[in-house]
């Protein structure tokens, strides 16, 4: 009842009439800018590279009516309302069902109202028939913080007023994270809007099917704008009704395939295909080969280089201040150390990303991944260079000085050269464990390659190929580290520069030996 009660108080909108209204705060003069988390068939999802479904085409008609330039800000579907909240975007257009707990954050717009079914393996149906008894006592997978999550707390109040074990439900981030978890067996059912179920069916005949009826009609999925954000939600509503009012929202419904409930045949199945290792491997090696996977690998290599060196550089001056005599400037250390090395690394992003654009520092995604990162790296940077500092003798430092040398001298000729030898083998680690992190940053729309091998999934469901593309290419990029460290090892090593160098070196004297010879 709480439910039905929100959505009535949001459905019926004011519709905002152009010059009648103030115009919104937009988050980039002359655009509408919305986010969306392209993985959720037919609504939105990737093709070729390019965010496309329903709710893109109904944003870029909604801003043609408004005279204003689509803008869609692709993410993980986690930093949507943070996104949000933080002004990055004018609004969410990801299919969000609107649920009481969203509108409480989020002020809705409502679109599109779809019904839910129960899927269930297609080869192991488990004697499940629908949202009814049947569901007593089962593993039940929903998405987290959906409407889902209602349909599973009614089905468990049905089964204990029955006499009968509650739904074990489980919360999965995205309607995709659902549906493999059913597919492996983990769980014996899954909660789905109709339309995601039938996309699945179709495009992975055999492996899901539903079972009984779609039930929960009274759901919605809308635009989230700012919680009291009036003028953005009455422009939203206004140019909704005006894409209605001149049948380019049936158009679009049509042309993605979306009928009411009832008219949705969910005994459909795809046809099969077949060849399944060698049409794997191939879909394997086409995403790998794709642009758009190297493309992803060069931004993820772009913000792993970029963070590390910047990273280097506070970590070098933090160690240097905790070296000094100045207390203050110990105590500014400590308090950083403490902050960054005690926060975790997702937090601090997403509060570099949608938190400082309230104190007037609005970065890029990019530069707003770099930064947090940096910072955290230069707290453990700053440990490792400063171990590498004190494991120099302190008479080295004195014989410098007593030779004539400044203290600038005796660092950069005496004691610099010898900790970076120290220090080597664990900034190589920290290279490599860098190039992991920065997957992190997928969740505010850095175009990196597990955002982008997540998204090429979700339009063809082919995870496990897809995510095995971007496993070969961290693989890789992984390697050219390790072998850098030990190139960069070798070279540093005053036992092989006493033998003639590194056997590149000696092999390419070699070379030049015997061409003078000859």
């Amino acid at each position: 009842m709480i439910r039905n009660a929100i959505l009535a108080a949001i459905s019926i909108l004011p519709l905002w009439h152009g010059a009648a209204r103030a115009m919104p705060t937009l988050a980039t003069p002359g655009a509408l800018t919305s986010a969306t988390a392209a993985t959720f068939t037919p609504f939105e999802f990737v093709r070729d590279g390019q965010v496309t479904g329903f709710d893109i085409d109904l944003a870029a008609a909604m801003a043609a009516r408004l005279h204003l330039r689509p803008v869609t800000v692709n993410m993980q579907f986690d930093g949507l309302i943070p996104a949000l909240q933080g002004g990055r975007v004018d609004f969410i257009n990801s299919a969000m069902y609107i649920s009481p707990e969203r509108a409480r954050a989020v002020d809705f717009v409502p679109y599109l109202q779809v019904a839910n079914v129960v899927m269930v393996s297609a080869a192991r149906p488990g004697g499940i028939t629908g949202n009814d008894l049947s569901l007593c006592g089962r593993q039940v997978a929903v998405t987290l913080g959906g409407i889902e999550d209602d349909n599973a707390r009614d089905a468990s109040a049905r089964c204990r007023a029955a006499g009968r074990p509650a739904l074990d439900v489980l919360s999965f981030p995205t309607g995709q994270d659902t549906a493999m978890n059913l597919r492996a067996g983990r769980v014996d059912a899954a909660f789905d809007s109709v339309y995601g179920a039938v996309t699945l069916m179709h495009d992975m005949p055999g492996v899901y099917a539903v079972a009984g009826r779609p039930f929960g009609t009274d759901a919605w999925i809308g635009f989230a704008v700012r919680r009291g954000d009036t003028a953005m939600r009455d422009m939203l509503a206004g140019a909704l009704h005006a894409v209605r009012a001149d049948g380019t929202f049936d158009a679009l419904v049509r042309r993605w395939d979306l009928p009411p409930a009832e008219q949705v045949d969910t005994a459909a199945q795809g046809q099969v295909r077949r060849g399944g290792l060698w049409r794997g491997l191939a879909a394997c090696w086409g995403y790998f080969a794709s642009w758009l996977f190297f493309e992803a690998a060069l931004m993820t290599l772009l913000v792993t280089i970029l963070s590390l060196a910047a990273g280097c550089v506070i970590g070098l001056g933090a160690a240097l201040m905790q070296s000094s005599r100045l207390r203050v400037a110990q105590v500014v250390v400590a308090l950083y150390l403490w902050l960054f090395r005690g926060t975790p690394v997702l937090l601090q992003i997403v509060f570099v990303y949608n938190v400082l654009p309230g104190f007037g520092l609005r970065l890029s995604a990019l530069l707003s991944a770099v930064l947090a990162l940096s910072l955290n790296e230069g707290a453990y940077m700053a440990e490792i260079i400063r171990a590498g500092l004190r494991a120099i003798r302190p008479g080295q430092r004195t014989a410098g000085l007593a030779l004539g040398l400044t203290p600038v001298g005796v660092m950069r000729h005496i004691v610099a050269p010898q900790a970076f030898r120290v220090i080597v083998p664990m900034l190589g680690n920290q290279a490599i464990g860098m190039l992991k992190t920065s997957a992190l940053v997928s969740v505010i729309a850095v175009e990196d390659l597990l955002l982008v091998a997540n998204q090429a999934a979700s339009a063809s469901f082919r995870y496990l190929e897809a995510l095995s593309a971007a496993g070969l290419y961290y693989l890789a990029l992984t390697t050219l580290f390790m072998l850098g460290q030990s190139v960069l090892e070798r070279r540093l090593d005053p036992a092989v520069r006493a033998t003639g160098g590194t056997l590149l070196a000696r092999l390419g004297r070699m070379v030049g030996s015997a061409g003078d010879a000859r």
